[in-house]
């Protein structure tokens, strides 16, 4: 019948860098500092380190929710300050973490995904008048082990089933995707293109460099003034006639990794439609009106 009053803590968070690629060769060490800033009421910092795995086609993780047992990973991980204890900080505060990797020996290549999460909760609450929702976020740390440099790649082109004819009334905007079948992440670039029936290219998109964690897939997307956007074209009424479109996949050297190719026939099928019914109405039309002339008759 009295319930304490709670109320929700208010405080804004942010981390910089948000996300880390390492390259790591075994038993060498490579240091990374974190910039934590809060601003709103005092607050207890507590970081953790937490694996990730990729989530779907469009490049966002999950974060495991329970820290990382750190004999589950082939890295020695050590912070300053301390993650075992929380960190006190005022309000409006920057707080740097500084956290070394070093790789155990090892003859393979290999990726270890890990997040480095700081959750917040308030020093002027006690923790029963807390709202249950704890403030988080976190740094990806995306880290690839390697005894040689040498990365295995293994890129497959999927989703890239096109329609065989194609309205040019409407934009073409095919949606490929892109699949790493192995288990080291990478960056692959290359070219889109759509050939005319004359052999003539009349677009050419660079690919945008999305980065493909291991054993996962990405959705493909052409870079346009250096932002990521889709593969997306208007055809002209001129536009018709069988057409190419082909995809080539390179490595950020320029080596070809994969290239396919597939034909749609681009038709003006609304027009063609539209035309269909006058012909049918005027036809109709003519047929009636032959018709009631000669009943006149």
């Amino acid at each position: 019948f009295f319930p304490s009053p709670v109320r929700a803590q208010s405080v804004s968070l942010s981390v910089s860098p948000p996300v880390v690629e390492i390259l790591l060769a075994p038993n060498k060490k490579v240091s990374q500092t974190f910039t934590f800033t809060t601003q709103g009421e005092n607050v207890i910092v507590s970081p953790e380190i937490h694996l990730v795995k990729p989530d779907g086609s469009t490049g966002h993780v999950i974060i495991d929710p329970s820290p990382i047992d750190p004999s589950t990973i082939p890295l020695t991980i050590t912070s300053s300050p301390s993650l075992l204890s929380p960190l006190p900080a005022l309000t409006s505060q920057s707080i740097p973490i500084t956290l070394t990797f070093e790789a155990a020996s090892s003859d393979i290549s290999q990726d270890v995904y890990l997040a480095l999460v700081i959750k917040v909760t308030s020093a002027d609450l006690p923790l029963n008048k807390q709202s249950v929702t704890t403030p988080a976020i976190s740094a990806l740390i995306l880290t690839t082990i390697t005894p040689d440099g040498i990365l295995p790649i293994n890129l497959e082109i999927k989703d890239f089933t096109l329609p065989l004819i194609h309205d040019s009334w409407l934009p073409f905007i095919p949606k490929p995707t892109i699949t790493n079948n192995s288990s080291i992440m990478m960056r692959p670039e290359g070219t889109y293109e759509i050939i005319s029936p004359t052999s003539k290219t009349i677009l050419s998109l660079p690919i945008y460099p999305n980065l493909i964690l291991g054993n996962s897939s990405r959705l493909l997307e052409s870079s346009i003034s250096d932002l990521a956007s889709n593969f997306s074209w208007s055809p002209k009424w001129s536009h018709i006639g069988p057409y190419r479109i082909r995809l080539i996949i390179t490595s950020q050297g320029g080596t070809k990794i994969s290239e396919i190719e597939k034909v749609v026939w681009i038709l003006p099928l609304r027009l063609i439609f539209i035309g269909c019914i006058l012909i049918i109405i005027i036809y109709r039309l003519t047929y009636y009106n032959k018709k009631t002339i000669v009943n006149d008759i």
